[in-house]
């Protein structure tokens, strides 16, 4: 209850930052890493092989203070998102691990994407939370599981 609660409060404190820094003028630089168990997903899949160039995969991937230590920053043309998937055992969520992470830049991570859902669109330019399936981001892949897809900013950098 008290790990759903911090994931919620992490949720609305991206958001609110992700609505205060984007500003015209500035290009956003964002962590490109996905959590180690997609490492052997996008070997396999096409899907995400295109999508996204992931640098590193690894566990620090699911912790923000492990995340600035370890992953690589990109300059993003549009906005970074962190895909969000919900880990469950035996029906109840991981307590240890309660999701896995997809994070980079929105151009980067959709741009194989043909019939995506229009609130992808949204992701490029509004700062937005929704919940997908997984097959309606990627539909490659045959999986009727939700994934939240979120803004995330981590910093930004004035162009001249």
């Amino acid at each position: 209850m008290i790990r759903l609660l911090i994931m919620q409060l992490y949720q609305f404190i991206t958001l609110l930052l992700s609505l205060s820094l984007r500003k015209i003028g500035y290009a956003i630089k964002c962590f490109t890493c996905a959590s180690t168990d997609y490492e052997s997903l996008f070997e396999r899949f096409t899907a995400f092989q295109r999508s996204a160039s992931i640098l590193r995969f690894g566990e620090f991937c699911d912790s923000l203070e492990q995340l600035k230590a370890f992953a690589p920053l990109t300059k993003c043309a549009s906005t970074c998102v962190s895909i969000m998937e919900p880990q469950y055992f035996g029906g109840v969520q991981s307590i240890t691990t309660p999701y896995t992470f997809i994070r980079g830049c929105a151009e980067k991570i959709f741009n194989s994407v043909q019939n995506h859902p229009p609130e992808v669109d949204f992701l490029h330019s509004e700062a937005i939370c929704l919940e997908l399936p997984l097959s309606q981001i990627w539909p490659s892949i045959q999986t009727d599981e939700h994934v939240q897809v979120g803004l995330i900013v981590i910093s930004k950098v004035l162009i001249h």
